[in-house]
């Protein structure tokens, strides 16, 4: 029997223990789910199979996490497994701006670093109070274990130049802060003008951003700061 033989069986009218233990046996089974099929269970049973390592459906869990109709508890079992994105899908999730979505995504290693950083410097500024999520300290431990993997990345680089710049003048020369705030259409305290910083920063071709950074260092001979006094650095 196949899982979609299996799913219309658990929606037609089958008694609640009998649709829970054809769940259960599909996940001893290690079936595979298509995003729609999980779509249609209800949303402990899609819990239920985003607490799963195996399951991957990294667009049914997104889908899950950003319906704030759900529990926290089982937005975090969705986020925190499995999920990696590009920054075109990271994109939609910062402009929703919605702190409690953003954490739901805080415990997973999956995630690229600098990805993880945006989510520490958004509760940060903007925290929620979902206890069943992720806590900015909680994502700070969890980008730490991803760069112990991955090393310092292009991104996770430019994502630091991108706050240095947005801390004043000190931190990084004038020329890049004009390239950075050349199409920011967020205050510099708001958490989503660092991605825009970031974005216009990852767009400047290798030459140009090269050169720039160049000049950055030859502008001091500190090396460029991660925050200002007082502010919570980016790693």
């Amino acid at each position: 029997m196949n899982t979609q033989t299996r799913l219309e069986i658990m929606m037609n009218g089958l008694p609640e223990r009998e649709r829970w233990r054809m769940l259960q046996d599909t996940i001893d089974r290690r079936m595979d789910w298509p995003d729609e099929t999980i779509g249609r269970l209800d949303t402990r049973m899609q819990g239920l199979l985003f607490l799963q390592e195996h399951v991957g459906n990294v667009a049914a869990r997104i889908a899950f996490v950003r319906d704030r109709n759900n529990m926290a508890y089982l937005r975090d079992a969705a986020g925190s497994r499995n999920v990696c994105m590009s920054d075109a899908e990271f994109d939609e999730l910062v402009e929703e701006n919605d702190s409690e979505t953003l954490a739901a995504f805080g415990r997973c290693v999956a995630m690229q670093p600098h990805h993880l950083l945006y989510i520490e410097h958004q509760l940060d500024r903007l925290p929620h109070r979902q206890a069943a999520l992720a806590s900015a300290y909680d994502v700070k431990i969890t980008a730490r274990k991803v760069l112990e993997t991955t090393g310092v990345t292009r991104e996770v680089a430019l994502l630091r130049l991108a706050r240095a710049a947005l801390s004043g003048p000190d931190g990084a020369n004038s020329e890049i802060q004009r390239r950075i705030f050349s199409s920011v259409v967020h205050p510099a305290s708001e958490p989503r003008a660092l991605w825009r910083a970031y974005l216009n920063l990852a767009a400047l071709d290798p030459a140009t951003l090269t050169e720039l950074l160049d000049a950055s260092r030859g502008s001091s001979d500190r090396p460029v700061r991660a925050s200002r006094p007082g502010s919570p650095p980016v790693h």
